[in-house]
């Protein structure tokens, strides 16, 4: 049975100062919510999301099918420029956060297995995001172990003076070289969705735990987005090829190792940031039906998770605790 309990001033801030520093939460059924965010900057998402947040998309950088305005591209290695570090996992039958079937699977052959979102004839722009935006990451790991996970968003030539370089599966705010942790998936290699949701105020803020610097107003002509995999357990594969018409080996696991899924990449704004600002305290509308929010602004359906949630009836808005 759950409990429901009012909270004072000062518990709330210092619950939803916690709560808002977790960063990696377990993805919600049917994805994220298309209608709860504004001003979207797409590096990538599934078509069917991509036209569900129609005009709010105000930049459009998503992954080209076609290869003629960006590719992803799985880096070769040193010695042999036609063997892959990284290779795309089939996965027959898998779907992503949304319940569609369009998501990147990758798992390392090598060590420094990585992935980039590369720009060819259409130059990335990034010039829109504020710091109001939050960047929003779709992840699953279901590889044969748990592994952690470097991810740069900006121009790959200038990353580490500005962008953002930040690593899944260390604790928040600790140092790994250039990488900064945003926390772990909470159960590991799963197999389960999960989303990174940071707001870019929290990237940049000199006194949190990052202190990144960006300035994205010029157009990015390389490389936007890469992934790879820190300290991982290599996939062994069969190798063949190259086939006709192909410049690289094709290959096919015998023993997966580390593996990651991602389903989307973009900022946005949540669409409801002042929405518990505004909310008023005065006045008593106990007749009318009881809305829940949680700390971001976002509608809930029925507070059965353990957390701090706004209750709203009519004009009248409470602080609660379900335990």
């Amino acid at each position: 049975m759950k409990q429901i309990l009012l909270l004072s001033a000062s518990a709330l801030l210092a619950a939803s100062s916690a709560l808002a520093q977790d960063y990696i939460k377990s993805a919600p059924e049917g994805g994220f919510k298309v209608a709860d965010g504004k001003d979207y900057i797409v590096l990538y998402a599934p078509q069917n999301v991509l036209d569900a947040m129609g005009s709010k998309v105000i930049t459009d950088n998503n992954l080209d099918e076609t290869k003629n305005d960006n590719y992803l591209e799985y880096w070769v290695t040193d010695w042999d420029k036609k063997a892959l570090t990284l290779y795309n996992v089939p996965e027959e039958g898998g779907i992503n956060s949304f319940g569609g079937d369009e998501y990147i699977n990758a798992t390392p052959l090598y060590e420094w297995g990585t992935g980039v979102f590369m720009s060819v004839n259409k130059p990335y722009d990034l010039s829109k995001v504020t710091d109001k935006h939050h960047l929003h990451i779709g992840l699953r790991d279901f590889g044969s172990a748990p592994s952690k996970y470097q991810l740069s968003i900006g121009s790959q030539a200038t990353i580490k003076t500005n962008g953002f370089q930040i690593q899944v599966g260390i604790d928040k705010g600790a140092a790994d070289g250039d990488f900064v942790g945003v926390g772990s998936l909470p159960n590991g290699n799963d197999g389960k969705w999960y989303y990174l949701d940071i707001p870019v105020a929290d990237l940049v803020d000199p006194n949190g735990d990052f202190g990144f610097e960006y300035d994205f107003s010029a157009p990015i002509n390389d490389g936007v987005f890469a992934f790879s995999f820190k300290d991982p357990v290599c996939s062994t594969a069969t190798q063949s090829g190259p086939e006709p018409g192909e410049d690289v080996y094709s290959y096919e696991v015998t023993k997966l190792g580390s593996a990651l899924s991602i389903d989307h990449v973009f900022f946005y704004v949540p669409d409801s940031d002042s929405a518990i600002d505004d909310l008023s305290v005065d006045g008593s509308d106990s007749d009318m039906p009881a809305v829940y929010y949680d700390l971001s602004g976002r509608q809930v359906a029925d507070p059965t998770i353990p957390g701090i949630y706004i209750l709203k009836r009519g004009s009248e808005s409470t602080k609660v605790l379900v335990k």
